[in-house]
């Protein structure tokens, strides 16, 4: 399942403030070069996601969804297998895991984390945490394959309002969802995984972004039943997505 999220950004300060302030995160940077300028934000004392530096230069700022897995070379291989594209082979991160990095099928990068010291997020479904993990794809049957044949997620389809959307299973718990790219979107935007962000009143959220400097894509929007979203771009570029539940 997603057990953890980081942004990547060509601006850490900036983009630590901007969170910092947003969500009333605190950000705890490890100095050691093995880390390479990688932090954790902290909600309550607990790790709720990651912030650290673009990979190269050029390269935009982006949110990242790591899966939990067993065994990450596996994993790795079944993406080969499956047509997947691998960004970065499995790798050891210090004594906290490893992790691997990958496109799916249609073009979405997604990361496998194979926990030892560190299992993810330490708090979830809250205000100021990772609430939802969605999948925006260009390729809704391929996806469905892919993730199926790789985590072993059953895909669930049903129309909502003029479109439909899927939810991913496993064991009969739901942990993600898909829809297809909107149309109004360019392009050559590729597919890719957004992360949504608990918060407490989505309109006020909203005008602290905007005051922050984030810029509105989408809504105010309501989910019936279970609340309402909003995707925004934060000033680096990132896009996340922002949810208020339905108490």
């Amino acid at each position: 399942m997603p057990c953890w999220v980081d942004v990547s950004t060509p601006d850490l300060d900036a983009s630590t403030d901007f969170y910092t302030e947003l969500f009333g995160w605190t950000a705890v940077f490890d100095e050691s070069e093995d880390y390479g300028g990688y932090g954790n934000f902290h909600l309550h004392g607990k790790e709720v996601a990651g912030i650290g530096p673009v990979y190269q230069e050029g390269m935009p700022a982006a949110w990242n969804t790591y899966i939990c897995t067993e065994d990450v070379a596996k994993t790795t291989e079944m993406v080969r297998n499956s047509g997947g594209t691998i960004v970065a082979e499995p790798m050891q991160i210090m004594n906290e895991g490893r992790m691997a990095a990958f496109m799916d099928p249609a073009g979405a990068y997604i990361c496998a984390w194979e926990p030892i010291d560190k299992m993810g997020a330490r708090l979830a479904n809250e205000p100021g945490t990772l609430n939802w993990s969605e999948l925006i794809t260009r390729d809704t049957f391929s996806s469905k394959e892919f993730y199926g044949d790789v985590f072993g997620w059953t895909a669930a389809s049903r129309p909502m309002d003029d479109m439909e959307y899927t939810t991913f299973a496993e064991n009969g718990h739901v942990m993600a969802g898909m829809m297809a790219m909107p149309d109004a979107l360019p392009v050559d935007v590729p597919s890719y995984w957004l992360a949504y962000l608990g918060v407490d009143n989505l309109d006020a959220a909203l005008l602290e972004s905007a005051r922050l400097g984030a810029a509105q894509m989408v809504g105010p929007t309501e989910v019936p039943g279970m609340g309402n979203f909003a995707i925004i771009t934060d000033p680096a570029g990132a896009t996340v997505g922002l949810w208020e539940s339905t108490p």
